[in-house]
């Protein structure tokens, strides 16, 4: 009897499992879809993430090599004049211009890389949030919100696009209305501000490199010159080194040697996004243009016109602002 008891209670188990099963929910198909997006997003932000690094080791070995290589030009400076130490000298200056030039192309791509991965972690972040809302298992919805999270921290800083508030002036607002009006309009100054600020600084930055590199190069044509005048075996005395020597340079190992030259910063590659609502397209796309030449010259030129652009737009906003307030404050005095 026992026997049978138990027989019926297992076959009554697995009757509540079958049913229990076949009373599952299959996964709809817009979910099935926003899987597989949400997925593809994480492979792309995952892709995206791996070329920065490489590229980012790829140029510290870079700079590491130019850093080397203005250490070598220094010791040569400080040697004895010789034809040798002026061939050696002239090499290697050619050389570390090339690396410097290497060195611009490498933080360029460093740089635009790190932008396509703001954008990869954005789309990945914008098709969790899209999974989450057609709705998930239990274990796949905390998987998810563990990696929102860490997309959360991830773009917390990431630079974004001004937005700067309707300037016209609703004529039915109250005073209250028209003071949130202007706080809106203070914050997007505030922005603004900021972004003249570094526009001045960064053109500022570039014209001090694009004068380095000229002097970089004119270091190297130089002693190229110096190298081709004919060497005498006549011995100079210590107190006779202060002649005048090929384009008014007595010895070569006078010639300046640069710092390294840097490429686009954060800043400056970020800026045809933050300010794509704020200036002109034509002010946009010269200064896009000028950061991929790789011109210092070029790009302080593009940072200035943006810089002016930008303040314009500040005034613009600034003159709205204070007169919302001025209205507001006639409306809330008025009898």
């Amino acid at each position: 009897m026992n026997e049978v008891m138990s027989r019926w209670w297992f076959v009554l188990t697995l009757m509540v499992v079958s049913v229990g099963a076949h009373a599952q929910p299959a996964p709809s198909v817009q979910a099935t879809q926003a899987t597989a997006v949400t997925n593809q997003a994480e492979t792309a932000a995952n892709t995206a993430e791996r070329q920065v690094a490489q590229l980012t080791s790829r140029r510290a070995a870079l700079k590491q090599r130019y850093e080397d290589e203005v250490a070598d030009i220094d010791r040569l400076k400080k040697q004895r004049a010789s034809w040798r130490r002026d061939r050696d000298l002239r090499d290697n200056l050619s050389t570390s211009l090339e690396t410097s030039k290497q060195l611009d192309n490498a933080t360029r791509e460093v740089e635009l890389a790190q932008r396509d991965l703001i954008a990869a972690r954005r789309a990945y972040l914008g098709a969790i949030d899209a999974e989450l809302k057609a709705g998930v298992a239990p274990q796949r919805q905390q998987r998810l919100g563990r990696a929102r999270g860490v997309l959360m921290n991830q773009l917390r800083d990431a630079p974004h696009r001004i937005l700067i508030p309707d300037l016209r002036i609703d004529p039915l607002a109250d005073p209250e209305e028209l003071l949130q009006h202007a706080t809106e309009l203070r914050a997007s100054e505030d922005e603004l501000r900021h972004q003249v600020d570094e526009l001045a600084a960064q053109a500022i930055d570039l014209e001090r490199i694009a004068q380095l590199r000229k002097q970089h190069e004119r270091a190297g044509d130089l002693v190229n010159r110096y190298d081709d005048q004919p060497h005498r075996n006549t011995t100079r005395s210590e107190s006779n080194t202060e002649g005048t020597g090929v384009g008014g340079v007595s010895d070569p190992s006078s010639l300046p040697i640069t710092s390294p030259i840097s490429g686009p910063s954060s800043f400056e590659s970020y800026v045809p996004t933050v300010l794509a609502d704020v200036i002109d397209a034509s002010t946009i796309n010269n200064f896009t243009a000028a950061q991929l030449s790789g011109d210092p010259a070029q790009r302080a030129l593009a940072a200035r016109k943006a810089h002016d652009a930008v303040a314009v737009r500040l005034e613009q906003v600034r003159r709205k602002r204070l007169e919302i307030e001025a209205r507001a404050k006639r409306l809330a005095h008025k009898p």
